[in-house]
């Protein structure tokens, strides 16, 4: 093999020697020196080979982390899997869950028509559908860096090579790094629908045409069909383009863009509404304040607490006091109810703003988006550096065109849109479209200047950028590398197998199981992969995190209280029990371990009153 790929690259040498000269070249001549004569086909093919080489690089890195990146589900990813389920089974009411949007689900339930009804074939389908939305995300992110070059100069210019190149760098590491190719979910689709109204948003601000201004509309629209932090953007770029443009022109297309943009916001809201008998935008927004401002008790297991929280309407049931044992089958038949609706379970929270808990959710928030910053902290550090010499004050600034836009307006969207996750919550894959837009803007800087100063500061930025990306992505890609050269089979090993092992022990779809485990039971791969219900739990982080271990220890090592809390588990309906992670091996009696892995399964017995 080694000798084979050896003997290919000598092959292409001279073609990738000669674009790789072509870009250097492009690179240190700047684009005021090109030889006039030079033929336009020729430098057409030059640079739609540099597209196809940088978009076959990017392409081969999204597919190596969406297909390697994550072996396991956790509770978001499992969330909108049910979703999708609710969809293809035709229960609108339940699918219509005004936390987890509808839009990424709904394009999944018609892509996995296309696969095989398997746990192989569910995960073939979502990775080919991440990495269309991946490929989209590149294609727009490009779009909206064209017209920020244009807007930049005041020139109609196509992308500059260097700029390419820049942006595929900025926009893999930060795909790859910080968000995730292979998360199942709506961010990736967030990010794609930001970057092409961004784009549209800059072309309504230069030309406010009626078709552009219903483009946006749409956009917008879909965003909102996607995640509820569209309803914000969509604001924002309302404001910018009112207050930059100020001009009665911009009226109508805004007006139309709004139109557009509030037939879905309607309509979607009308069947949230529907579906959760009241009327409502969305409830993401409210359930992340009061967790993450408000210290509102996360996951499951809220059974009250401070009068100002108030008092939960329909709480998860406490079953067993010692340990704790919640039940939560109805009215939600799904992988894990108290994660799949957390709006039911907390209703009755009532909402209330405290200026010192916001103040804290904002320092953690900025310690967060050091943390974030720390999967692509070569990438950052080239970024931050290039920044400090690109918006350092000149003495001139005769290479800025006139006629430009002000950057300001550029990054707007980008920095409202993240300064407004800080005062909430923030987390990597919300910020992806943000930080990719941000982390281009020295290189726009760079892209304006011109003469031999401009071109010796393009190459050495672009130098930088390059091996912090390589350096980066060999550290981030790795695994999925090593992965992907060993022909793994995700859908193997892990909770994967727990899930072969519960169909060969006869489990079916819709079985309801009880859990037990020491920590989060969101992710409960082996569940979902199965097709069970979990109706019960127990050892649960979110309501006494310090005793978890020792709750588990109780239950394994007291026969009265083992015993004592199986009955519960019959009594909601349990077929057996599913123990995992359990630090320590199980002697009670009946419990069967699943080989190479630290789970343990128990069948259980009808109960008596559960039969009646």
């Amino acid at each position: 093999m080694p000798t084979a790929v050896n003997g290919w690259f000598a092959d292409q040498d001279q073609p990738v020697r000669r674009l790789v000269d072509m870009m250097i070249e492009k690179l240190q001549t700047g684009e005021d020196e090109q030889d006039p004569k030079e033929n336009d086909a020729v430098s057409r093919w030059r640079q739609r080979s540099l597209y196809l080489l940088l978009g076959a690089a990017v392409m081969i890195a999204g597919a190596l982390e969406g297909r390697y990146g994550k072996p396991e589900l956790f509770g978001d990813d499992i969330s909108y899997l049910d979703v999708a389920n609710r969809i293809q089974a035709g229960d609108w009411k339940m699918a219509l869950n005004s936390l987890w949007n509808i839009g990424y689900p709904l394009l999944l339930s018609v892509v996995r028509q296309l696969f095989p009804s398997t746990p192989r074939g569910e995960m073939t389908a979502v990775f080919w559908l991440n990495l269309s939305i991946y490929f989209f995300s590149w294609v727009g992110f490009l779009w909206l860096l064209q017209g920020m070059a244009r807007a930049g100069r005041g020139e109609r210019d196509s992308l500059s090579p260097f700029l390419s190149i820049c942006a595929a760098c900025i926009f893999v590491s930060v795909q790859t790094g910080v968000g995730r190719v292979s998360t199942i979910g709506p961010d990736l689709l967030v990010a794609c629908l930001f970057f092409f109204a961004s784009a549209l948003l800059l072309k309504l601000f230069s030309n406010p045409a009626r078709s552009t201004a219903a483009w946006l509309g749409l956009v917008l629209g879909m965003g909102f069909l996607c995640k509820a932090i569209f309803l914000t953007l969509s604001c924002i770029f309302f404001a910018v383009v009112i207050v930059f443009r100020g001009r009665r022109s911009v009226i109508s297309p805004l007006l139309r863009v709004g139109g557009v943009f509030l037939l879905f916001v309607v309509v979607y809201s009308a069947g949230m509404s529907w579906s959760l008998g009241r009327p409502t935008l969305g409830e993401t927004g409210a359930l992340n304040y009061a967790f993450h401002v408000n210290h509102l008790s996360h996951w499951m297991g809220w059974q009250g607490g401070l009068g100002e929280l108030g008092t939960p309407i329909h709480p998860v049931k406490l079953l067993y006091n010692h340990p704790p044992v919640f039940g939560f089958g109805e009215p939600f038949p799904v992988t894990y109810p108290p994660q799949f609706n957390l709006v039911y379970w907390y209703e009755g929270y009532h909402p209330f703003f405290s200026l010192k808990n916001m103040v804290r959710a904002v320092y953690g928030n900025l310690l967060a988006s050091k943390y974030l910053l720390q999967d692509i902290l070569p990438v950052a550090v080239a970024v931050v550096l290039c920044g400090c010499l690109a918006f350092w004050p000149r003495e001139s600034e005769d290479d800025d065109a006139r006629g430009a836009i002000s950057p300001w307006i550029l990054y707007l969207p980008s920095l409202l849109g993240y300064l407004m996750l800080l005062l909430i919550h923030v987390e990597g894959r919300y910020v992806t479209g943000f930080l990719c837009v941000l982390g281009m803007a020295p290189f726009l800087r760079f892209d304006r200047w011109r003469g031999s100063g401009g071109v010796g500061l393009r190459t050495a930025a672009l130098a930088l950028l390059a091996t912090a990306t390589v350096f980066n992505s060999s550290e981030r890609l790795h695994g999925a590398v090593r992965l992907a050269v060993q022909r793994t089979n995700m859908e193997s090993g892990g909770q994967w197998e727990i899930a072969k092992y519960l169909r060969g022990l006869g489990l079916k779809a819709g079985d309801r199981v009880a859990s037990v485990s020491p920590g989060n039971d969101i992710r409960c791969t082996w569940a979902y992969a199965a097709r069970l219900h979990i109706v019960a739990a127990i050892g649960n982080d979110a309501y006494d995190p310090q005793n978890q271990v020792q709750d588990v220890h109780l239950f394994f090592d007291n026969p009265s209280i083992q015993a004592e809390v199986l009955e519960v588990f019959r009594r909601q309906g349990a077929v057996a029990v599913v123990a995992t992670e359990i630090p320590f091996d199980v002697s009670s009696p009946g419990w069967q371990r699943v080989p190479g892995s630290r789970a343990w399964v128990l069948l259980l017995e009808p109960s008596a009153s559960a039969s009646r």
